[in-house]
């Protein structure tokens, strides 16, 4: 018996012993990072297709050009500026805030998303 106490106490030493119980309650109740979603916007007929909700800091919103034109979506306040040629797509990343763009070809075509 005092051997197979002092192979265990060996065994716990080499281990770092054990964790305490509220460690691992502790970690499984920290919330998984969510997950970056991509939310695409769609170009055609000389206008920007419909604003995506539930957009949140970091996820990425996707320009889809599948007009015969070549199109941009240029923030108004300067942060991008994404040329779409016929049949291309551009990416950001964004931030929490207001996302005002236009297309620099065709001011009139305008979107604001919103980024939680």
């Amino acid at each position: 018996m005092l051997r197979m106490t002092i192979l265990f106490a060996s065994l716990l030493a080499l281990t770092g012993g054990f964790a305490p119980a509220n460690a691992a309650t502790a970690a499984k109740q920290q919330p998984a990072a969510q997950a970056q979603r991509v939310h695409v916007i769609v170009i055609d007929q000389m206008q920007y297709g419909p604003m995506p909700t539930g957009v949140r800091a970091g996820d990425i919103i996707e320009w889809t050009n599948h007009d015969i034109l070549e199109h941009s979506a240029t923030a108004r306040d300067g942060q991008f500026d994404i040329d779409l040629k016929p049949d291309t797509s551009g990416r950001i990343t964004v931030t929490a805030g207001t996302l005002a763009f236009f297309c620099k070809f065709h001011p009139t075509m305008t979107g604001t998303v919103v980024v939680k």
